[in-house]
């Protein structure tokens, strides 16, 4: 049976790459009443939720496989500016204009990460030939996550498709121990800018080392189960009627699609 606390938790932080704003408690009620009602009223936000849920379906019957990456992303078809014009499709920039894309790396440095131009599944099946090949540990997984976010195979989606292939590698997705973020904000954007280093990593000593400081703030296996069970407390927002807080972080993280 699936716990929907521990469900609730990997969709809020597969959400948070592309700015879900809806609570862990908003997710929670949804997934228990099966409807988009408790979420935020927002498209992106309806549309992460539902695609989320059918990428995770698309990836658990086809199994982890490049036809199983390409499935996830092909569920990611609502109607929102958070999802691919054409799920699923592997980006050919000599084709297709919505194919080019860069991933801003420094504005005021003004450098970006031009990833590969044209993507096959012989790509794919590099990073799950990998995987298999690998001890299979937790580590190994999440490399499958950052082999795939630097590809950017896809259109839009690459890093929500990436944790959900991710977990689908580790089997995760079956047992819900899920891989997450870090659940501290600070740690999620030490992580992220550690992800934004692998991009921008030119040889295999530079990826090693931004790979290193990406994992070193991620939850350790005991912290995250401990995390992912933990029942959802709503907050009392009468506490906090006289207080204003005044935002230091930009968490809207949608740079690298």
């Amino acid at each position: 049976m699936v716990d929907n606390t521990a469900l609730a938790k990997f969709i809020t932080s597969l959400g948070s790459l592309n700015g879900y704003g809806s609570t862990v408690l908003q997710t929670k009620k949804a997934l228990d009443e099966g409807s988009t009602k408790p979420l935020r009223q927002n498209v992106d936000d309806i549309a992460i939720f539902q695609d989320s849920l059918k990428g995770i379906d698309a990836i658990k019957k086809i199994g982890f496989s490049a036809d199983g990456i390409i499935a996830i992303n092909k569920a990611f078809n609502s109607d929102s500016d958070e999802q691919p014009n054409m799920p699923g499709h592997l980006r050919n920039a000599y084709y297709n204009d919505d194919d080019r894309i860069a991933i801003t790396i420094d504005e005021h440095a003004r450098e970006s990460y031009f990833p590969p131009e044209v993507v096959t599944k012989n790509n794919l099946d590099e990073i799950v030939d990998r995987y298999n090949d690998s001890d299979k540990s937790e580590r190994a997984a999440w490399r499958v996550f950052a082999d795939l976010s630097k590809l950017q195979p896809f259109q839009d989606g690459n890093k929500r498709t990436a944790l959900i292939a991710a977990n689908a590698a580790y089997g995760t997705l079956e047992n819900g121990n899920y891989l997450t973020l870090p659940f501290n904000d600070l740690d999620r954007v030490d992580f992220v800018v550690g992800l934004m280093r692998y991009y921008n990593a030119k040889d295999p000593q530079a990826e090693e080392a931004a790979f290193k400081r990406m994992m070193s703030v991620l939850p350790s296996k005991q912290e995250r189960q401990l995390e992912l069970s933990k029942p959802i407390v709503q907050e009392n927002k009468n506490e906090f009627k006289t207080i204003r807080y005044k935002r230091e972080l930009n968490q809207s993280d949608d740079i690298g699609y």
